[in-house]
């Protein structure tokens, strides 16, 4: 069994060879059971949740619950019902802004605000998807509302296709944002190659549960699945902003 099979255990239950988790070994507990069974797993961090016998395990941006006595596991969300607040997607947004904060700026394609910069988001791209092209025609109303926007490039037909061959070639322009705006309105970016970081940018995507394009991550760490006209989006973030950590 590997890692992906791992994380497509979506709402099931599994048994762990492994024994209690609640003392100080139980990281590398957990971590060898999981290692055993799913080769390729690291098992970042195990920690107690207000479910008593339930622990929380994280690895990379996976999030799964095993129970105390070792013999379960558990993919899904954890929600408090008294608040209505889902504890798992808090847990989300921390590893998907750890998860960026990795990536060096330097390796993004970034679109700067008119202004001041009131929020930031980081989306996925392909070059040829029709909604990430919509998205990007209100790159405008992005910026000119303050949001500083960051490329990460995800050709969704793979490696070594016209869309990944121009999303290399948006990268090696000398002029990233006018070569990437001609290649969004339809046109042939100029065809050239040189050290890029598309393919780290699709292994990032999959780490973070990419399933369509665009993808972006908020500067609170909520994962938007596809196109949001870009009014709407900035009104999204400027109430997750007024209302802090989940």
């Amino acid at each position: 069994m590997d890692y992906k099979r791992l994380i497509g255990l979506t709402g099931s239950l599994y048994m762990l060879s492994v024994t209690a988790v609640a003392d100080s070994d139980a990281l590398d507990r957990v971590s060898k059971s999981l290692t055993d069974r799913f080769p390729g797993v690291t098992v970042d961090s195990v920690t107690e949740t207000p479910v008593a016998g339930l622990y929380q395990v994280s690895i990379g941006a996976t999030v799964i619950y095993v129970s105390g006595d070792g013999r379960y596991m558990l993919r899904g969300k954890l929600i408090d019902l008294a608040t209505g607040r889902d504890l798992t997607e808090s847990v989300f947004a921390g590893l998907r802004l750890e998860q960026l904060a990795a990536v060096p700026e330097k390796k993004m394609i970034i679109y700067e605000p008119k202004g001041e910069t009131k929020h930031g988001i980081t989306t996925f791209t392909d070059i040829d998807c029709p909604y990430c092209r919509r998205m990007h025609k209100e790159m405008p109303v992005l910026n000119g509302s303050g949001v500083r926007v960051r490329y990460l490039l995800y050709p969704r037909t793979g490696a070594g296709s016209l869309s990944y061959k121009k999303a290399v070639a948006v990268w090696c322009a000398d002029n990233q944002q006018a070569e990437m705006d001609l290649a969004k309105a339809g046109q042939m970016p100029t065809m050239q190659e040189c050290e890029n970081p598309v393919s780290e940018h699709m292994a990032l995507a999959e780490r973070l549960g990419l399933s369509g394009t665009p993808m972006t991550i908020t500067d609170t760490g909520e994962r938007i699945m596809g196109y949001v006209p870009a009014d709407e989006l900035v009104r999204r973030l400027a109430a997750a902003k007024a209302a802090g950590p989940r």
